[in-house]
């Protein structure tokens, strides 16, 4: 009961974060953008993001599962960060192979949740798989 209620708290903390970065997002202020994710990947999934940015796309899941040893939590939570951190390189300009890479790397998670996962599946996750498939990734 305690490890599901420190979840149910995580994923509420994560939700509000998510939200201030979409707000970030909207305004246009990527400098704030990026440290936000950073941080947020730091906090919520024990990772730094651009460790995992410049992980190779075959060595991804091995390397967060049993090296990292993250939780399918902190997958979906690095899935969604990886996600946004790929729409603030669509925003900042910076080159497509950037922002290409974070959407594989975040497709790859949600992929493996949607298979393997112990945590329910999610219509957020269902949406951005779509979208990601008709990216053609």
């Amino acid at each position: 009961m305690l490890k599901r209620d420190y979840l149910i708290k995580q994923f509420e903390e994560f939700g509000k974060v998510l939200g201030a970065i979409l707000g970030l997002k909207n305004e246009g202020n990527l400098s704030q953008l990026n440290d936000m994710i950073r941080e947020a990947a730091q906090k919520y999934a024990a990772s730094e993001i651009d460790f995992v940015e410049m992980i190779p796309d075959e060595l991804l899941l091995s390397t967060l599962t049993d090296e990292k040893k993250l939780t399918d939590e902190q997958l979906k939570m690095l899935g969604d960060l990886l996600f946004e951190k790929a729409e603030y390189y669509l925003a900042s300009n910076a080159p497509e192979t950037r922002s290409l890479n974070c959407y594989k790397k975040s497709k790859r998670i949600y992929s493996f949740l949607k298979e393997h996962a112990t945590i329910n599946f999610s219509l957020d996750m269902h949406y951005k798989l779509e979208l990601l498939a008709k990216m053609g990734l």
